[in-house]
């Protein structure tokens, strides 16, 4: 299917304002429909066009979306999704069968969609012959136009929810991490107490060791043996305290890289936010 973009005549305002406010009103005239031709199986089409900047799978399901929403069923139909008897003005009870086309605008703008729209009639297949007269490419135009606003709610509102979650996601792994931060650093004081109980232990069995007569071998073998127990639990706090602590440089590490995440994703939910008001958009 290819497009040829040579012919069409967007319908552009002249803008006369300053720099941020010509980025948001260009990218509005931007969304303009305009007449373009699409080719299928070797046949020529005039369509009513439109370009949006989201993906083609996103505007896919806002179309899809809207029309839901009017009592419209959608079928596929080769590379198409179509709609059946729908009126594309309420000033006429003519009614047409809606072909929609949404293809990516090239291989390096995957996040600009263009979508046509080629009416047929009512419950005919899609040939030449059956393709509506010049009328209902204008009445098309208008319904794209109409199509639009509700486009860009969607495919905006789509982002601020799968950002949200995302979102969600990161500050619930911050929570996780913060408890486990506690979690170790608890273990850590019972060590560094463990350690010094054992410390003063130890130091209580020197003291009986040098209290025991060098006759009384027995005993001298108890204290020892209690001696030896006490180095050991020395050794294991240690081990534990040393593991402890780098798994507490590990999870400290990873909050730090989540928290950081966190603000970017904040930060881009935001940025979202402000590009649907600037836009005047308001969620479906």
């Amino acid at each position: 299917m290819n497009w040829n973009n040579k012919n069409f005549c967007m319908r552009k305002p002249l803008l006369f304002l300053l720099p941020a406010v010509f980025v948001i009103t260009s990218l509005k005239a931007q969304l303009q429909s305009y007449s373009s031709h699409l080719t299928f199986q070797k046949n020529q089409y005039t369509v009513a066009a439109i370009q949006v900047p989201f993906d083609e799978d996103v505007v896919t399901s806002a179309i899809k979306d809207y029309m839901s929403r009017r009592g419209f069923k959608d079928a596929k139909y080769k590379d198409f999704v179509v709609f059946r008897s729908v009126p594309l003005d309420s000033a006429t009870n003519v009614f047409s069968d809606a072909y929609f086309n949404i293809n990516r605008k090239s291989r390096s703008e995957k996040d600009i969609s263009i979508v046509s729209m080629l009416p047929v009639k009512k419950g005919q297949t899609l040939l030449p012959a059956s393709v509506e007269d010049s009328s209902f490419i204008n009445r098309s135009l208008v319904f794209l136009d109409s199509l639009r606003p509700y486009i860009l709610s969607y495919s905006l509102h789509q982002e601020i929810l799968t950002k949200q979650g995302t979102l969600g996601k990161v500050n619930s792994k911050i929570i996780s991490l913060k408890n486990d931060s506690g979690d170790i650093a608890k273990k850590i004081r019972g060590y560094e107490s463990d350690l010094m109980d054992n410390r003063n232990d130890q130091e209580k069995q020197t003291r009986e060791l040098n209290n025991i007569s060098v006759g009384n071998q027995s005993a001298l073998a108890k204290a020892h043996k209690r001696m030896d127990k006490l180095m050991n639990k020395q050794t294991d706090y240690e081990k534990r305290l040393r593991n402890a602590r780098q798994d507490l440089d590990k999870t400290l590490s990873a909050l730090r890289d989540q928290q950081s995440l966190s603000e970017k994703e904040t930060q881009a939910l935001e940025a979202i936010k402000l590009r649907q008001q600037n836009l005047g958009i308001t969620t479906p």
